[in-house]
């Protein structure tokens, strides 16, 4: 099963590379002060033993060059390799995510949080690559130079090791506090981060009907509400985090005073000497520094390691519709498509689609109409496998539909859903998504359309501004161009759900006519119009979840009643 850490798995070489090898550079920091020791004690002071030697002294100070370089040599390195491979696998992670993302059902998605899924690829996934990156940067690094800041301490003098080590093992404490404290106010701070995405979603998703409510007020202090709650949780852990640095710089600071006040004793007392002086305290500055890497380690680990139960929780959800083992489809069947006593339930007591016999054969034109939730768009998603069946079978190519691969069930078919889908872009995008189509592959479809002058009425043609959900559109010209999209892909299937239904009876008529003009097409239209779908070579009417009547248009108006009274109503007000 798919983890939070799974994509980093093929960088495992590199992740525990790069501590090794800040674990060279520190120690080429650790050795630095012992060689300035030498300098000062040695080659400086006058009871040295190399005193006035200024070839010692250059020496010296050209072994503490060459370790600076090294040094930083291999913090260039790590620094590199920890921003690729954080990158990569921030990048892998959330094609992880949007992948799972995309395999679960609608049902699924509206029960875990759609805002909240968006927070695991956008924000959870920011901290899991931060964690990764500090996990190479300073997980060896920071420690290292704690422990062996004190040990070298102890090397250079007794007296101030006990005082360096005093003064970290107090540093150490403040820290671990923050530690025991900020994993669980973190996740605490998520949720509220959730719900406030939530709000806010909700807010603009319905925000023509929070107008025509006059419900702006109430929607604001709603999201007021849930703002202050996330501000304050936030507060809490800014503030538990704004104690560790003034702690441990004061308590560091205190050390550097003890170790002074050491070094003011007479030398025979102590035997701190003035290099050794300078020597403890860049090893204290070295472990302050560590120290408070140390910190964000354990920041950026909280935050991670929270994150990371998330997208667990997330990728442990297994998808309701599990991909088939049938690696080739069939070259021969009889029907492309159908259903036997198919019935389908979202977990109520009733069902949505009830013992449903439905089929379609290459080639041929299918009309689904019936009222408004009647089961018309729910038929369409059981042929995707967008859910499956409840109860009965549903067959693709003759065998069970369970058993293809959802990318072969799905290739050949071009869908229009009733909700038109534009992206921010271009109107060039949004037709091609991504694929490379020929000017005159584009002008066809735009032409069968009926979306040829909506690109000429726009600055720049095809290449003019469409902005997010086509909020430049009106609801016909999305779903011209949505149409337009769908015939410019050239698959073999094509599925209209209620897709002409801001267009009028003429426009509406064209479009059909210019679609069966393509051969070797297979049209299922669904729609609420009888005269969109008196055409197609059989048409199934629906009621409650039902089919009430099947065939041609002659036959249904002599036979289904519930056909009958939706053409007669619907042709009466022409």
């Amino acid at each position: 099963m798919m983890k939070a850490l799974t994509p980093l798995k093929k960088h495992r070489a590199k992740v525990f590379l790069a501590p090794g090898l800040k674990a060279i550079e520190c120690t080429c920091e650790l050795i630095i002060p012992f060689l300035v020791r030498a300098i000062i004690d040695d080659g400086l002071s006058p009871s040295g033993a190399h005193y006035g030697e200024a070839g010692y002294v250059l020496g010296l100070c050209g072994i503490v060059f060459g370790l600076s370089v090294l040094g930083f040599l291999f913090t260039m390195v790590t620094q590199y390799v920890a921003s690729r491979v954080c990158t990569d696998y921030a990048f892998d992670l959330k094609n992880e995510i949007y992948r799972h993302y995309g395999a679960l059902t609608p049902a699924q998605l509206e029960n875990y949080g759609k805002s909240k899924a968006l927070n695991l690829i956008n924000a959870s996934s920011l901290s899991l690559q931060t964690g990764v990156q500090m996990f190479m940067r300073l997980l060896v690094r920071a420690p290292y130079l704690v422990v062996g800041s004190v040990v070298a301490a102890f090397l250079v003098n007794v007296y101030a090791g006990f005082v360096v080590l005093g003064s970290l093992a107090l540093s150490a404490l403040v820290i671990g506090v923050v530690v025991a404290k900020t994993p669980k106010e973190y996740t605490a701070l998520m949720n509220d981060l959730d719900a406030l995405a939530v709000s806010g979603d909700d807010a603009i998703a319905g925000a023509r009907v929070v107008k025509a409510f006059n419900k702006q007020e109430d929607t604001a202090k709603q999201f007021q509400v849930r703002s202050s709650a996330y501000r304050k949780q936030a507060t809490v852990l800014a503030r538990i985090n704004a104690f560790i640095n003034p702690l441990t710089f004061g308590l560091v600071n205190l050390a550097v005073v003890g170790i002074l006040a050491l070094g003011s004793f007479a030398y025979e007392t102590t035997g701190i000497s003035v290099g050794s002086i300078v020597a403890i305290v860049s090893f204290l500055t070295q472990s302050l520094n560590a120290l408070i890497q140390f910190t964000r380690l354990v920041t950026s680990f909280s935050k991670a390691y929270a994150d990371k139960k998330r997208v667990d929780a997330f990728f442990a959800i297994v998808p309701a519709v599990q991909d088939g083992d049938l690696v080739e489809e069939p070259t021969s069947f009889q029907h492309l498509y159908e259903l036997r006593g198919a019935s389908l339930s979202f977990g109520g007591e009733g069902y949505a689609l009830s013992d449903i016999d439905f089929h379609v054969d290459e080639g041929e034109s299918i009309g689904i109409i019936g009222g408004t939730g009647s089961g018309k768009s729910t038929l369409l998603g059981l042929l995707l496998r967008f859910n499956d069946v409840s109860l009965g079978q549903a067959y693709f190519h003759d065998h069970d539909i369970k058993q293809s691969q959802l990318h072969n069930l799905r290739h050949d078919v071009a869908l229009v859903s009733q909700k038109p889908q534009l992206f921010a872009g271009s109107i060039r995008e949004n037709l091609t998504l991504g694929r490379k189509y020929g000017n005159e592959e584009i002008r066809r479809a735009l032409k069968d359309a009926l979306a040829e002058d909506i690109v000429k009425g726009k600055y720049g043609g095809l290449d003019a501004a469409v902005e997010e959900n086509g909020a430049n559109f009106s609801g016909g010209q999305k779903q011209r161009l949505l149409i337009a999209r769908a015939l410019l892909s050239g698959r073999k299937v094509l599925m209209l759900d209620d897709a002409t239904s801001a267009l009028d009876y003429k426009s509406d008529a064209m479009v059909r006519a210019n679609i069966k003009k393509r051969e070797n097409t297979t049209l299922i239209l669904v729609s609420q119009r009888a005269t969109s779908v008196q055409g197609c070579d059989r048409i199934y009417v629906l009621e409650h979840g039902k089919v009430v009547g099947v065939g041609r248009h002659e036959e249904l108006m002599s036979s289904c009643d519930v056909y009958r009274e939706i053409y007669q109503a619907q042709v009466s007000q022409q």
